[in-house]
């Protein structure tokens, strides 16, 4: 293999990482909470596993979802112009509030966890 396609084969893999490292890092959290709630099932490992799950889902939902759920619903709630209220809505609604819900929903869920597990490690001792 000649020194510039192992180049380019190295950008490629180095730009991919880069491009994707917060959902390989939810990924392979989402791989140990499976792990952990296979080897223990508990509800505290089931919710690790729903937050992060649910920031992932954020994550994509934010790259590569929202533009086109957008645009589709723009186009067939709104059929003429104007509109202008309704438009700003569903803006809001699919840029902010959802990203929003699945982001605090994720951490909510991930912290709540947490705390079960300290909880019980207290009161285990």
């Amino acid at each position: 293999m000649s020194p510039t396609l192992q180049n380019n084969l190295f950008d490629l893999i180095y730009w991919t990482f880069l491009h994707n490292s917060e959902a390989i890092a939810l990924f392979l959290s989402m791989a140990v909470a499976l792990g952990l709630l296979l080897w223990r099932p508990r509800r505290e490992f089931v919710l690790w596993l729903i937050g992060f799950t649910l920031l992932l889902a954020r994550f994509e939902y934010l790259k590569h979802v929202v533009d086109p759920l957008f645009n589709q619903t723009l186009e067939v709630v709104i059929r003429t112009e104007g509109h202008y209220r309704a438009r700003k809505l569903m803006d809001v609604f699919f840029y902010d509030v959802v990203p929003l819900l699945l982001y605090v929903g994720g951490w909510v869920s991930i912290w709540i966890g947490m705390w079960l597990v300290a909880r019980s490690s207290k009161h285990s001792k």
